[in-house]
């Protein structure tokens, strides 16, 4: 699959733009502030509804403008097209819609196309906190594992429940609590054997990409369920910890305090490593992802790599850029310079060139 058409409008400082993107690689070159980051935002912005920028979409939307829109039209691997819509209304109004239709959930987008980004901010998987890592954890988990999402959606349901009962303290009955206790252990339990399934299944990829990186040894991925382990179930220590979560007014146990522990040599990788070694790092989980995502499913992602040369030195760019030539997915590439890239990205089969000045964009 890859996303053959992207229509842009109103994003930065692209006032519209319509693009044939090909299958494979795609090196997209500009000066500084010419709007390659904005494309590749747009496309982003088409895959999971927000901006990888901004946590406020304001900033995302060109100025005199109401909204920022992207379309686009992806081409699975049976030849069968899926069109997508979005749109981001400077008044907080959302637009999605999915092979024509009108949808809720950006996870509609997400399922049609699984985007990753490797960019400056990459490095936070290895230094960030633990939300980063889950988050990385399930996206892989969201794709491969059909009945996570309503696992996850029917753990929060629940845990928002308990919550709520747990700040009207006294007022809330042991049979209510129990009941959302019981509900949320069966999710809990379900959703943890999922993510354990893809920490086993991404290790080894991991290994595989970091030798061809030339990365540091000894990295292991560790996860934690987010509650004690050795207790007989989340249930169980849901009920030890009602009086002591009274007081603080939340759930201080269960999946959503899970972690992904990435350590190297025994040590925690965010101080083992070097800052070079920690983005290799970042590079091969990101890289791990994809080749899962192809082994495991139908489906072939996009990789959005922005200001590579600001990532790795030489030698490690053209590692990564060999891999990605050569990844089961579509990939796009920015660069100031195409030959601050190219070693490494040559390889590509075929390698489309794109040029953005003043947020115009280009072929050729």
């Amino acid at each position: 699959m890859h996303l053959a058409r992207v229509d842009i409008h109103a994003v930065r400082n692209i006032a519209s733009a319509r693009l044939q993107m090909p299958p494979g690689t795609s090196l997209i070159t500009g000066d500084n502030g010419s709007g390659k980051t904005s494309l590749l935002e747009a496309v982003w912005l088409l895959g999971t509804g927000s901006s990888f920028r901004s946590n406020r979409m304001l900033p995302v939307i060109r100025y005199g403008e109401d909204a920022a829109t992207v379309h686009g039209e992806v081409i699975h691997a049976d030849g069968y097209r899926t069109s997508l819509g979005v749109s981001r209304e400077r008044s907080g109004g959302v637009q999605i819609k999915v092979g024509g239709e009108a949808v809720r959930t950006t996870s509609a987008l997400a399922e049609v196309l699984p985007v990753q980004l490797i960019n400056p901010d990459s490095v936070e998987l290895v230094t960030g906190p633990p939300v980063r890592r889950r988050r990385f954890l399930d996206w892989g988990t969201f794709h491969v594992e059909r009945s996570f999402l309503e696992s996850w959606k029917s753990y929060r349901r629940g845990l928002e429940q308990r919550n709520a009962l747990l700040r009207r303290a006294s007022a809330a009955s042991s049979a209510e609590l129990d009941a959302w206790e019981t509900r949320l252990n069966r999710d809990a339990h379900l959703i943890d054997a999922q993510r354990r399934a893809s920490v086993t299944a991404l290790q080894p990829l991991v290994d595989e990409a970091l030798e061809e990186l030339g990365g540091p040894d000894q990295i292991a991925l560790r996860y934690l369920p987010g509650w004690d382990a050795d207790a007989p179930s989340l249930a169980d220590v849901l009920a030890s910890q009602r009086d002591s979560d009274r007081t603080q007014g939340f759930t201080r146990s269960g999946p959503q305090r899970a972690e992904l522990k990435l350590t190297a040599g025994g040590r925690a990788a965010a101080e083992a490593l070097s800052r070079g070694q920690q983005k290799i790092l970042a590079c091969a989980l990101l890289v791990a992802q994809g080749r899962w995502l192809a082994a495991a499913t139908s489906k072939q992602g996009i990789y959005l790599v922005d200001d590579l040369p600001a990532e790795l030195d030489r030698d490690h760019r053209a590692r990564l850029g060999s891999i990605l030539a050569t990844l089961p997915a579509q990939v796009l590439v920015t660069a100031v310079q195409r030959d601050l890239v190219m070693a490494g990205l040559e390889s590509a089969t075929a390698l489309a060139m794109f040029h953005v000045e003043h947020g115009r964009i280009s072929a050729g």
